[in-house]
């Protein structure tokens, strides 16, 4: 397997659960240089709800930001310009960039749909490699799929005898509050650990009122402080079962899914698409409907059956940056 010893990367991800700085540490593992920036200007509530609308109505204040940036690196030489689900760059600022470090070959890695993140499609076209976590969009787009992935702290632990018999973990978003609890209702479930996120309280009452499939969502269920990767891995290490569940509107696997993966836990998801990919195991993984999820005996007696150390490396962080910087 080659290295990235030599070389430098001017990497740009949005702030998200501390993820960015994991890519960039695992880009520095490899023996690259990395200079690491937030894609966003700012972010506030305003500023991150106003680029997901449409982030021309912050067209100035993007330009600057980026333009600041470039100023300060404009003597740099780089290897790569390297996007992760870019929220806000432009296509005029990214033709800028080009112009600055015309040998640095750039890349674009989306952990979104684009039916979430339309506003990127534009910028395809100034991109010379480009992958997607969505099956369906590397289709439609001849994107390159490569699945996320999980980063250290969700490698197997001891075995130790679970305290929860079910446990999800995420933002509260589109249908998952109530799935969960028809869930747990429906298969009778009562020693579970859930934690509902959102990232402000300002958020969990504009949901309120301009989204339906929150209207039964209360306050006291849900946490608007974020949990570490050491807190969740904790609580999956004491989980016999985790509950993954996707958003309606993609189908690339999560975050949660990998580090299921990593952890070695058995997984329950909605997420049709599990059934075409390398590692998946009836004995390990349930594909449940959204409509009549149901748990079957049958899957919480059979015993988890471990994986194997290529599959475990490919979905590992290190196999995400060797795959997508071409090192094998």
């Amino acid at each position: 397997m080659r290295s990235l010893s030599g070389k430098t990367i001017l990497f740009f991800c949005p702030t998200f659960f501390n993820y960015e700085q994991e890519i960039k540490k695992a880009l520095e593992d490899f023996g690259a240089t990395v200079i690491w920036y937030d894609d966003r200007p700012s972010n506030n509530f305003y500023s991150k709800a106003v680029i997901r609308v449409n982030k021309n109505f912050l067209k100035n204040k993007i330009r600057r930001y980026y333009n600041e940036i470039l100023d300060k690196n404009k003597d740099q030489k780089f290897d790569y310009l390297f996007f992760v689900n870019p929220e806000s760059i432009s296509v005029e600022i990214l033709t800028k960039m080009q112009g600055l470090f015309p040998d640095a070959k750039r890349i674009l890695y989306m952990w979104d749909s684009f039916k979430n993140r339309k506003q990127n499609l534009e910028l395809l076209p100034l991109f010379n490699s480009m992958y997607t976590f969505d099956r369906e969009d590397s289709i439609s787009y001849n994107l390159k799929l490569r699945p996320l992935f999980y980063i250290n702290t969700y490698g197997k632990k001891e075995d130790s005898s679970p305290k929860y018999e079910l446990l999800f973990v995420g933002t509260a978003h589109s249908d998952r509050y109530t799935f969960v609890k028809k869930f747990c209702e429906s298969n009778k479930l009562n020693n579970v650990k859930l934690y509902f996120y959102l990232n402000s309280v300002l958020l969990f009452f504009l949901k309120k009122l301009f989204d339906s499939s929150f209207k039964k969502v209360r306050y006291e269920d849900v946490s608007f402080t974020s949990l570490s990767h050491s807190e969740i891995s904790s609580m999956m290490q004491q989980s016999k079962i985790v509950l993954d569940i996707n958003h309606p509107k993609q189908i690339g696997l999560t975050m949660r899914t990998l580090e299921t993966l990593g952890m070695q836990k058995k997984l329950l998801t909605t997420n049709k698409d599990i059934l075409n990919y390398d590692f998946y195991n009836p004995a390990n993984i349930l594909l449940v409907e959204r409509e009549s999820p149901l748990l079957t005996e049958e899957f919480q007696k059979i015993p988890f059956e471990p994986l194997d150390l290529g599959t475990l490396f490919k979905y590992s962080i290190s196999g995400w940056v060797s795959e997508i910087f071409e090192l094998i």
